[in-house]
């Protein structure tokens, strides 16, 4: 072979491992960090407790699954207790996940704020939540309250939350 048809060569193997080297990275998901610790599931069936400033604190129960296109990264969830806040009833909440980095996820949930059967507004939460291990969640969690057409009537509410994944016992 020839010295030009040797760098020839060089160069589209250059160019092929350097389209190679770009393709992987751009297929690399957020907060996908190649970091060598364990990495956890925030799918699954969830309870424990949620304290917000001003609201005593409140037991929970939240089920997080995957969009079926991108497992793992996100997802919807929904919290299925009842709640009273700022005098308004809020039967469920309805939000999304997205993962931002290893074992951390940000979401956003809505409640509908109902006086007996009148809706009249929304709860907004959203926050960020850490997967400390397979069976436990930490986080922040901030509230808000809006009327029907989407302003905000309230200030925003800082808090924190835990969970607990539910395990399934066995039958003896």
């Amino acid at each position: 072979m020839t010295l030009k048809g040797k760098l020839f060569a060089l160069a589209i193997i250059s160019v092929l491992v350097a389209g190679g080297i770009s393709a992987y990275a751009a297929m690399q998901e957020p907060g996908r960090e190649h970091d060598p610790g364990p990495a956890y599931s925030l799918e699954g069936a969830w309870y424990g407790m949620t304290s917000i400033a001003g609201v005593p604190p409140t037991p929970t129960l939240d089920t997080f699954a995957a969009n079926a296109q991108r497992h793992g990264v996100e997802g919807t969830f929904l919290c299925t207790i009842p709640a009273a806040f700022a005098g308004g009833e809020t039967p469920s909440a309805h939000g999304n996940w997205v993962r931002i980095g290893k074992n951390k996820y940000a979401f956003t949930a809505l409640r509908a704020m109902m006086n007996g059967a009148t809706p009249i507004g929304w709860g907004k939460f959203w926050g960020t939540i850490t997967a400390v291990s397979r069976d436990e969640l930490t986080g922040t969690i901030n509230a808000q309250l809006f009327d029907l057409g989407g302003t905000p009537i309230s200030p925003q509410f800082p808090g924190t939350l835990e969970r607990h994944r539910i395990e399934i016992t066995f039958e003896q």
